[in-house]
Formats: C-alpha cells, structure tokens, sequence
C-alpha cells in the first residue's frame, strides 16, 4: 500500500516551511512594510504556487525558494539600513525570512523529504 504524502518522514518540517512562505506572501502582499512605498513583496503572487511545489516535491523549487528568501533577506538588510529605522514589521520579515531561509538551506529534514 502506498504512503500518503502526510505521512512520510519529515514531512512537518516541509508544512511548517511552507505555512512560512505563505504568510510572508500574504504579509508583504496586503500589509505595508516598508515605508514611505510599501512595494516589498518578497514572493509575488508565486509564494503560494512555490509553497505548494515545495510540498508536492517539485524540481528545484527549494533552491528556487532559497535564491529568493535571500535577494529579499538582503532587500531588508538594506532598506534597514538606508533608513535607520527599524520598525516593528521590518523586524518580523527579517526573523521570518531568516527562519525560512534556514529551513531550506540548512535543515535536514526538508532536503530529505525533497529528495525522497
């Protein structure tokens, strides 16, 4: 009998990544984050459909997701400090993108459950 997908190893490290990118998605979609322009979307319209594939095993979508958790990582970095002021929703982007970058770059069990 094959394995439903919820079932396999290492599989809440995966959901609890994609939970991440959705909610930055959403985040910087709907909310103003940075200010003055309030234009950083860090996903676009695609999180959710990256978030999905990161769950559905898709091809490169890992390092896909890490390459653009870290150009928008660095976007923060130098919006901080350009600015000199460090808000309160600056702040949690950043944790978040952090979290999330480390989930997929560093953390065994989502480049398992990739790779199985």
């Amino acid at each position: 009998m094959k394995e439903k997908f919820y079932q396999q190893k290492k599989f809440y490290w995966t959901m609890l990544t994609s939970i991440l990118i959705i909610t930055v998605s959403l985040l910087t979609h709907y909310e103003k984050v940075v200010l003055g322009t309030g234009n950083a979307k860090v996903y676009g319209s695609l999180g959710i459909v990256f978030a999905i594939g990161l769950l559905l095993k898709w091809k490169f979508v890992r390092e896909i997701l890490a390459l653009i958790t870290l150009i928008g990582l660095i976007g923060l970095i130098f919006i901080i400090i350009t600015s000199k002021e460090l808000t309160q929703s600056n702040g949690i982007l950043g944790i978040a993108l952090l979290i999330i970058s480390y989930l997929l770059l560093f953390c065994k069990p989502v480049s398992n459950y990739l790779r199985s």
